[in-house]
């Protein structure tokens, strides 16, 4: 039974790991801000509509933003992740405070 795998760390107790709470998320965009693409200067202005994050652990994060060419577009909107809105050309023009 020496052998048998580990369910939870040694030396913590069920407990402990149940009364964790889920790590925050690093997000670029908020409801509301404002914001235009560099590489798509076509899109025009836009708007941070919708912002998603999954509760669960490395679970995605994302945000729909309604471009002045009225097309809705969904980037990722975790600082963690490679492939960010911040890394991939969205700018934020100005925050706004709700």
């Amino acid at each position: 039974m020496k052998n048998a795998p580990q369910t939870r760390p040694f030396g913590v107790a069920p407990r402990a790991i149940a009364s964790r709470q889920p790590e925050e998320k690093h997000t670029y965009l908020r409801v509301g801000d404002r914001v235009f693409h560099k590489n798509h200067r076509s899109w025009g202005g836009g708007v941070v509509i919708e912002t998603q994050a999954s509760g669960l652990p490395g679970g995605f994060c994302f945000v729909r933003i309604l471009f002045q060419d009225g097309r809705q577009r969904v980037f990722d909107n975790s600082y963690d992740s490679a492939s960010c809105c911040c890394y991939t050309g969205i700018t934020l023009l100005n925050r706004a405070e709700l």
